[in-house]
């Protein structure tokens, strides 16, 4: 069995690539297992991922090093419910130091190991390049901390979403990533391409990986204040509409969340949402750097009732300050289409400070 864990900063696109990697393999007659990881409970990933009917698990409330034990136990269960020849385990947005705390534990005390290891971090290369040129991120220094210390322990660096990198930056930025860092391997990547998905595939067990060296040298102070800087909001709704407006509210819903959170003029990880009715489901991300045409994603509810809302927001805000933004935006939105919102569960906190299991 091959396990792949992979990490990188909030919204750098590391599902999307794993997806695309799984459907590849698929082709390829090979059995792929997931394992996602958050500090929250209620994950779009991982709804994204099951819709993509993906064998997965989870290990929440908590990043992968200080929640060993549970990932030991997932990668069990995933072994013995799917026998994959594949594992990947995505790391949460905001963790660094993986090597250290997971990749090496896993190598010197699982009871069964895996053929080949590796370990990928994504970058959104809009955010490198700017982080390259000296530009000014739209986060917190302690924030930006964990960004630098992610690229900076990574043996192959995936600098994902370069089809949205203006003709002529995408060669500005690999002088740049050539010059800064001169051993490291990377890849300039767009993950909805399936021919570069499997380069990255091959890549990944091709390359020699030396999990030997010292560990990364990491201010867990600073570390742990970064985390500490981003809110987590994890919600779960259902809405009852009237008919044919679904469409209208859930497009205005999610506006008017953006809208709300504009205006506070805080920077955004990423914020999620997963919109399912019957059969019919759709995640939609807005990552740091927004994208556009998210809308002709939101189509095709009309006929619905009823829908079931997950929400994850990942912010540098206040907890409570995002709880209320979001709810705010959910009665405005409600009101305006006489729609009945249920708020099933909602989870909103600032991370604990980091305290891996095992660091080697």
């Amino acid at each position: 069995m091959d396990l792949h864990l992979v990490g990188g900063f909030l919204g750098s696109g590391k599902t999307t690539a794993i997806i695309g990697a799984v459907r590849v393999l698929l082709t390829q007659g090979k059995r792929a297992g997931v394992i996602t990881n958050d500090q929250g409970k209620y994950l779009v990933d991982t709804a994204f991922f099951r819709l993509s009917e993906v064998p997965t698990v989870e290990v929440t409330g908590g990043c992968f090093c200080c929640n060993y034990d549970d990932l030991d136990d997932r990668l069990d269960q995933l072994e013995e419910a799917v026998r994959p020849d594949v594992i990947f385990a995505e790391s949460v947005g905001s963790c660094a130091d993986i090597v250290a705390t997971v990749v090496k534990p896993l190598l010197s005390l699982r009871r069964r190991a895996a053929t080949t290891t590796s370990f990928s971090v994504f970058v959104d290369s809009r955010l490198l390049r700017m982080r390259l040129l000296g530009q000014e991120l739209p986060f917190n220094e302690d924030v930006i901390y964990i960004f630098d210390k992610q690229i900076e322990e990574a043996g192959l660096l995936v600098i994902n979403k370069a089809d949205l990198l203006p003709a002529g930056q995408d060669r500005e930025l690999a002088d740049l990533a050539r010059s800064r860092f001169p051993d490291k391997r990377f890849l300039f990547q767009d993950s909805l391409q399936p021919a570069q998905v499997q380069h990255w595939l091959e890549v990944l067990n091709s390359t020699p990986y030396d999990f030997q060296s010292k560990p990364l040298e990491v201010d867990y102070v600073r570390y742990g204040a970064g985390e500490a800087r981003l809110a987590w909001l994890d919600e779960k709704l259902v809405l009852k509409v009237l008919p044919g407006q679904a469409d209208a509210l859930l497009v205005n819903l999610i506006q008017t969340i953006l809208d709300a959170v504009q205006q506070q003029h805080v920077p955004v990880g990423h914020l999620k949402f997963f919109i399912q009715s019957g059969e019919k489901e759709v995640k939609v991300s807005f990552p740091t750097l927004t994208e556009d045409n998210w809308e002709n994603q939101v189509r095709g509810f009309d006929s619905s009732n009823e829908i079931q809302l997950l929400i994850n927001g990942r912010i540098q805000v206040e907890a409570s300050v995002l709880k209320e933004l979001i709810q705010q935006a959910l009665a405005k939105a409600a009101e305006s289409f006489q729609a009945e919102i249920s708020h099933v569960e909602i989870d909103y906190f600032h991370p604990g400070f980091p305290h891996p299991t095992h660091r080697m």
